[in-house]
């Protein structure tokens, strides 16, 4: 019988006997534990190291378990640790995830969110460490586990794969009476819950959630565009009415794709319906894809445009602009999280006999450039109008 392979993923050296403690534990447990210092780790001697630890995360794990501890680890040149880049890599292949974080750091987490650029040398290797957990607990919206040794999580992980295969068991049943079994085959473990549970307010939830998924699929872009990777170089203007020109032409085409994200989300009011009547669900993932596809259309307008070799006097004016998408971005990424966040908080007001306001209710969104970046940005592309006249 097939084993199910289970991924440990954290620094080695300070977690070292607790990453053995795990091994043991998973392996007790009639599962097979995937940990990179262990002689059975699968390795393609043509790969390197953090190469075969992507490669194992994506073709081999069937459950991903990460250990936060105080340190980060070293920083490769997506700007993002090998344990990170194992947990997004996790997060795209949309297996079940358990995060597990030492107690002291989920402590001194809202120390650092108020002063972040203080000195917390003394207890991790870098701060990066805390905006990894703080991703992790917040944005990805992730179940956080504490711990202070390995026992707690051993005693976690035991009641929680039990879960596991309890829910699986029941999905199972459920999705071979299902006349939408293919639909479950485009779509995450968490939206199939949710749909499977059909519990309250299902389908907005599922509308999110399916959202964040998508989202989270384009995980590489965003780390291209947040640490400049470029590949290639877009286009080599070589004076200023050529540049004048492709900077009008890409802030129109920035400001069309936002036009179209609004109106996407103007099309979910054609796939939902109210209270009562079933909602077009194939239609509701369509709308959380092509938001997705829409985000991702504008962080390679970032890329586009810091991809662009121009005139030295335009440096300036060129980190204004490629400035212009960030308030956006973030807008996008939070979107879906935060109506989870709030649906949540409404049923359970709901449940406890709490009035819900309608603004409780209110999961509108509008996009828009910030204006002050936008200000600076048409100041500082006057100014440069006026020192080099076009001929």
């Amino acid at each position: 019988m097939a084993k199910v392979n289970i991924f440990v993923s954290s620094t080695c050296y300070d977690l070292s006997q607790i990453r053995n403690d795990i091994r043991q534990c998973i392996t007790d447990m009639g599962h097979t534990p995937i940990l990179s210092e262990v002689h059975d780790f699968p390795v393609n001697p043509n790969l390197t190291s953090v190469e075969n630890c992507i490669s194992a995360v994506k073709n081999e794990a069937d459950i991903f378990v990460l250990i936060i501890g105080n340190k980060y680890g070293s920083i490769l040149d997506s700007g993002n640790s090998i344990t990170n880049t194992e947990f997004l890599t996790a997060i795209e292949k949309g297996i079940p995830i358990y995060t597990f974080a030492r107690k002291e750091m989920i402590n001194i987490l809202p120390v650092w969110e108020k002063n972040k650029d203080a000195d917390f040398s003394q207890i991790v290797d870098t701060s990066k460490i805390f905006e990894f957990l703080s991703d992790v607990r917040k944005k990805r919206g992730l179940w956080n586990f504490e711990f202070d040794n390995a026992q707690d999580i051993m005693e976690i992980l035991k009641v929680q794969l039990s879960n596991l295969f309890k829910e699986s068991l029941n999905y199972r049943n459920i999705i071979s009476r299902s006349n939408e079994s293919e639909l479950f085959d485009k779509i995450s473990s968490a939206s199939i819950s949710i749909l499977l549970k059909k519990e309250d307010c299902f389908e907005i939830r599922f509308f999110m959630q399916a959202m964040h998924d998508e989202i989270q699929k384009h995980t590489d872009l965003k780390n291209d565009y947040t640490y400049t990777i470029l590949y290639k170089i877009e286009d080599n203007l070589t004076d200023a009415e050529q540049t004048f020109n492709w900077l009008q032409f890409k802030l129109n085409q920035l400001m069309n794709y936002i036009s179209s994200i609004n109106n996407i989300l103007k099309a979910f009011v054609s796939f939902y319906a109210e209270p009562g009547t079933p909602s077009d669900i194939k239609g509701l993932l369509y709308v959380a894809k092509s938001f997705a596809k829409m985000y991702a259309q504008i962080l390679q307008w970032g890329m586009d445009v810091k991809g662009v070799i121009v005139p030295s006097e335009f440096k300036g004016l060129m980190d204004a602009f490629s400035a212009l998408p960030s308030r956006v971005i973030s807008q996008i990424e939070e979107y879906p999280i935060k109506s989870l966040n709030k649906i949540n908080e409404c049923i359970k007001k709901e449940k406890q006999g709490e009035h819900i306001d309608k603004k409780d209710l209110d999961f509108g969104l509008i996009l828009k450039i910030d204006d002050k970046a936008l200000d600076k940005f048409h100041k500082e592309m006057e100014l440069l109008k006026n020192k080099m006249p076009l001929q």
